[in-house]
């Protein structure tokens, strides 16, 4: 008598793991999608922008935007230390 195959042997609990790995996924994308809206909260944007992550070669261009540009936490901080007397360069003098 032949030896069966993985194939063969019938896996009653192949939904369990199929349906415990979906879980631990969206898991994991609901806490890095809270961390990246955080993150973009924190520069002063809207966490809002963390959408535009899903539409292909415009989240590069914004990427690249968000990088490269100053952001409004930022021209916040250079604002205020202008009305105080500071210089907006580090380290000052």
């Amino acid at each position: 008598m032949d030896t069966p195959t993985v194939d063969q042997i019938p896996d009653e609990y192949s939904w369990l793991f199929g349906t415990a790995a979906l879980i631990i996924w969206a898991a994991v994308a609901i806490i890095f999608l809270i961390a990246y809206i955080q993150i973009i909260r924190k520069a002063g944007y809207s966490g809002w922008w963390v959408l535009v992550g899903i539409v292909p070669l415009l989240n590069i261009v914004m990427f690249l935007v968000f990088a490269f540009s100053t952001w409004p936490v930022t021209r916040e901080r250079d604002a205020l230390r202008a009305q105080a007397g500071y210089s907006s360069t580090y380290p000052p003098g």
